[in-house]
């Protein structure tokens, strides 16, 4: 009975700052949630004239390809780089009120989650993209939640002492970005790399999740979703441990 009170006060927390989250994101915006797809629009369109036009890369319909692979990607990188600096941002809050800290994290992952949701809404509905395959977009989400969960709760645990981190993630997303395929496809990458790329956990996931939702063919899905879950999980669970062990040190440190 007490556990359940403890969740159910854990979760009524963090869905309230999720809330905040959302309503102050867009609150003097004149165009308030069109900025959801709005910016991977801008996005789309200036990287795909370049990719399209001058690099000329063959892919069908690769506006749609593009688009469907930034989506997840801006999800990740915006959930990623806020959450790094949270607890040093929040140090007046952390310091004079006893919460579970971790919620701070977590809201501004459910809040973009929130707007990805919208996003691959719209998408679908501009390209008139809804199938079957849309079953496997759970799957993509889960897996996109538990990588950017666990790494977010990693590295902004470890911000809070090294205040380093933040500046390092903001330079290793420039490079994380084409070390990962939005702007190309897998096929595209020499095949005694083929494998290497799984490594990075976000390359199964835009697949599995441009695969759902604009039916880009997929191959050897058992495989990389064990090695996506193997990495993803050693992540998430390690994020949490360093969490906890360093948690009670915050005060100390900020």
């Amino acid at each position: 009975m007490k556990n359940k009170k403890k969740l159910k006060h854990w979760i009524d927390f963090t869905m309230a700052l999720t809330e905040r989250e959302i309503k102050s994101r867009y609150k003097h915006a004149a165009f308030g949630f069109l900025w959801m797809v709005l910016n991977p629009l801008f996005q789309m369109l200036i990287i795909g004239f370049v990719f399209q036009f001058f690099i000329k890369f063959e892919i069908d319909n690769y506006f749609e390809f593009l688009f469907s692979g930034l989506l997840a990607w801006n999800f990740f990188s915006l959930s990623f780089s806020k959450a790094v600096p949270i607890f040093v941002n929040e140090r007046y809050l952390i310091k004079k009120a006893i919460f579970p800290r971790e919620s701070l994290v977590i809201s501004v992952i459910l809040s973009n989650l929130f707007h990805l949701l919208i996003g691959f809404f719209l998408f679908a509905l501009l390209t008139m993209s809804f199938s079957f395959n849309m079953i496997w977009l759970p799957l993509g989400l889960f897996l996109l939640l538990l990588f950017t969960i666990g790494i977010s709760i990693l590295f902004s645990s470890l911000n809070v002492k090294y205040r380093d981190i933040n500046f390092i993630v903001q330079a290793m997303l420039a490079l994380w970005f084409y070390a990962t395929p939005i702007v190309y496809s897998l096929d595209m990458i020499p095949e005694s790399l083929g494998m290497l790329i799984y490594l990075n956990p976000l390359s199964f996931i835009v697949e599995i999740i441009r695969f759902s939702l604009s039916s880009y063919p997929i191959s050897d899905v058992p495989i990389k979703l064990g090695v996506n879950l193997l990495i993803s999980s050693i992540i998430f669970i390690l994020g949490l441990v360093v969490f906890k062990n360093e948690n009670k040190n915050f005060d100390d440190w900020m």
